[in-house]
């Protein structure tokens, strides 16, 4: 038993209840008014019930989040780490379900396009077997027009012959030949009629699966992918341990949260219809395939061999008309030959007849060929593969992934309302310094800085010739002269512990100032 079959007998065992749920015994049919579809339709009622609850459970949340008061004493650092790591791995989880629902996404894909080519390929082959069909259908009839010439000319000739015995067995040999290929004609017509709708059909089966499955392909990749780049968003915003992020991410998030969800009322129901499909599915098919069905269900259960006998019965009784025609011909020309002694115009005639029938066991050898089993065989048993084996297996790994990321996504919206007030505002770059910065303190004491705090002025011998221009931050040197500090008083009486300017000498090392500072 494969993965796929265990799947497909897993699935039955889900209720079908229709709208007075009670258990249908409608088994895969997409009337709108079927109990099939009404089990469909609870099937996503249901998802839809389970979604609904868990965002109302998120809304009142966020609600109560919102209302309470920011207490700033649990507002620990620990705290903060630990609820950033804890959204950091649910982020990573999710992550982790994205790339299964990408990889699901995928399998789906390339089992449906596996179904896609074969149908294409089943359509090609179809059409040159029609027309073999088509062309042996038209020999017939051609051969029908010097059939009966022949007998016109047997009939004219028999007048001159005493041998009655002969052209008796002449004349019933050929109304033998002729009935066989009349109804060859007439079946020939009678199949084209019956399956002329055929290719029809299978290019609408191309084009409804191609269609389906490029939007289906297309949507989920648009989605998972800017599911895939908001939940980056969101990880750089936890780790950065950033308030506005984790607002903006709850935001965005929370639509996300709804469209997933969506979704999965959507896939579980089409998921269980896949399975019904691959496992009584052949009403519905014989609905939609009509005259076509008994042809595919040939194919798919036939054992292709190398020979060209391998046919559906009504290509097989078509052909099977003219394994006695060769006989019966040979046959006629030997009569012929003694009773009317090699005349022109019955040789004429019925060599006529005999290209006919050297190309009707042509004709019929590729009619054989073009719908033998080996020709359809593995294309029919294909698109089986890709539906029900491929595409199965896909849509249910895809299902359990989009479900796990589902309450993922639950669970980190509700952890994620926390962070609006235990995570903080990402500083600026440059802070403004307020009056209570116990480091550079204003105000009162604004007054006592001198000029320069530092005073790199003193002693140096580069303020002599210039002055230095007041900051304007305290009122001691506002009015005061600009005059170097070597030219001012000196002798004025000075603060306890000040040390007097001493006189330069020429020994000391700021002599030759001029000499070590001018470049």
């Amino acid at each position: 038993m494969t993965f796929a079959s265990f799947l497909i007998n897993l699935y039955s065992h889900v209720p079908r209840l229709n709208f007075q749920f009670h258990w249908t015994k409608d088994i895969f049919n997409f009337d709108w008014s079927s109990e099939y579809f009404q089990a469909l339709a609870l099937v996503a009622c249901l998802g839809a019930a389970v979604s609904l609850l868990l965002l109302v459970t998120i809304i009142i949340v966020w609600i109560c989040q919102a209302c309470r008061k920011n207490e700033t004493t649990g507002k620990t650092r620990r705290l903060v780490r630990r609820l950033s790591t804890v959204l950091f791995i649910i982020s990573v989880l999710c992550f982790f379900m994205l790339g299964i629902c990408l990889f699901a996404n995928e399998h789906v894909n390339r089992g449906v396009t596996i179904s896609i080519d074969s149908v294409t390929n089943t359509k090609k082959s179809y059409q040159i077997s029609m027309t073999q069909i088509s062309l042996f259908q038209e020999a017939a009839l051609n051969a029908t027009v010097n059939l009966k010439t022949l007998e016109d000319t047997v009939h004219l000739a028999s007048k001159k012959t005493k041998n009655a015995t002969i052209v008796q067995q002449i004349d019933q040999i050929l109304t033998n030949i002729t009935d066989e290929i009349d109804i060859i004609a007439k079946n020939g017509k009678l199949f084209q009629a019956k399956h002329d709708d055929d290719i029809g059909t299978l290019e609408n089966i191309r084009k409804f699966l191609s269609m389906y499955e490029s939007e289906r392909w297309a949507f989920l990749v648009l989605f998972l992918s800017i599911t895939m780049c908001i939940m980056f968003a969101g990880v750089v915003a936890f780790c950065k341990q950033s308030k506005q992020g984790a607002v903006v991410f709850s935001s965005v998030g929370f639509f996300i949260f709804v469209v997933t969800w969506l979704l999965i009322s959507v896939s579980l129901p089409l998921t269980i219809a896949l399975t019904d499909f691959c496992r009584d599915g052949d009403q519905v098919t014989r609905k939609n395939l009509g005259n076509l069905y008994e042809t595919v269900q040939f194919y798919n259960t036939c054992v292709p061999v190398t020979t060209h006998d391998n046919l559906p019965l009504p290509i097989a009784s078509h052909v099977a008309l003219l394994n006695n025609i060769p006989a019966s011909k040979s046959q006629l020309d030997r009569l012929m030959e003694v009773a009317f002694n090699s005349s022109a115009a019955i040789t004429n005639s019925s060599s006529a007849v005999g290209n006919d029938i050297t190309k009707l066991l042509k004709l019929a050898g590729g009619v054989s060929s073009s719908s033998s089993c080996y020709v359809f065989h593995d294309n029919v048993v294909n698109f089986y593969y890709g539906i029900c084996n491929q595409s199965v297996a896909g849509m249910n790994i895809y299902m359990m992934s989009i479900f796990t990321l589902g309450l993922l996504l639950f669970v980190l919206l509700i952890v994620v309302s926390k962070t609006w007030k235990l995570f903080s505002r990402l500083p600026h770059e440059y802070v403004e310094v307020d009056e209570d910065d116990p480091f550079f303190p204003r105000g009162l004491n604004d007054a006592n800085i001198p000029v320069d705090i530092y005073g790199t002025h003193v002693m140096n011998p580069r303020t002599r010739d210039r002055t230095e221009p007041s900051t304007n931050t305290t009122s001691g040197t506002a009015d005061e002269a600009t005059a170097p500090l070597w030219s001012q008083n000196l002798s004025s009486s000075l603060v306890n512990n000040s040390m007097s300017r001493q006189p330069f000498i020429s020994d000391h090392q700021y002599n030759n100032y001029e000499d070590r500072y001018n470049m």
